[in-house]
């Protein structure tokens, strides 16, 4: 069962789709509308909500205004988690599948930071696709063979993505960004529009009442874990 848990994460978290989202009838926004990438006996895998997440950034093939929509998702999703985050500044690592979650020479003992990274599709193994169609971004959270605790991460936004940096759309950058994040939390995908964790990001700019209630379940009111050693 525990190498079922790291499939299921990759399997699980695939990212919102290039294609603008069709027009369909909004549905409306309810707490019960979310889900959990691996539900384990009952409780979903989660971070340590009381130790900070790391991250790093990957901004060589990113448009400007990148890190900005970076910093506002990560201020939403710790606004609705109660879990800090603590950038580490910049990268040069590309992610890969199966990328070293230990990697001491680039970022010192311990687990990996989160990493955030826009790349070209033919410089990692990583397949920018959801459900059969082209992807805008995926992500993958890392949970140790054995484990229940998330420790790591990657999330790679494709290149070739033509949608503007920013929040002023369903489409934007800023909101992909946000639903791989809630990803890398433990959120899987619903079949609300009225919710960002719709396959396609939904018909929204930000959270909606089932991400958050999900959101706040994976975070600081169920109380600290163990985070195992690296």
């Amino acid at each position: 069962m525990a190498v079922l848990v790291a499939v299921a994460l990759f399997l699980a978290a695939t990212g919102a789709l290039i294609a603008k989202i069709p027009d369909l009838v909004a549905s409306p926004s309810v707490p019960t509308d979310h889900a959990f990438i691996y539900p384990l006996l009952g409780d979903p895998v989660r971070w340590n909500p009381c130790e900070s997440i790391h991250y790093v950034v990957n901004l060589g093939r990113s448009p400007a205004g990148s890190l900005d929509d970076i910093a506002v998702a990560v201020g939403r999703v710790s606004a609705a988690t109660g879990i800090s985050f603590v950038y580490d500044g910049i990268t040069d690592e590309i992610p890969l599948r199966d990328r070293a979650w230990v990697q001491p020479e680039r970022y010192g003992p311990g687990w990996a930071p989160v990493v955030i990274a826009w790349v070209d599709p033919s410089e990692t193994d990583i397949r920018f696709t959801a459900d059969g169609k082209p992807a805008a971004a995926v992500a993958r959270p890392w949970v140790p063979i054995g484990d229940r605790v998330i420790v790591s991460g990657w999330i790679v936004i494709n290149d070739r993505d033509p949608n503007p940096p920013g929040f002023s759309g369903p489409g934007a950058q800023g909101p992909t960004v946000q639903h791989e994040l809630g990803h890398i939390m433990g959120l899987d995908h619903v079949d609300s529009t009225a919710e960002m964790m719709h396959p396609a990001g939904g018909r929204v700019i930000d959270f909606g009442a089932g991400d958050l209630a999900g959101l706040a379940e994976l975070g600081a009111e169920n109380g600290c874990l163990e985070t195992p050693e690296a």
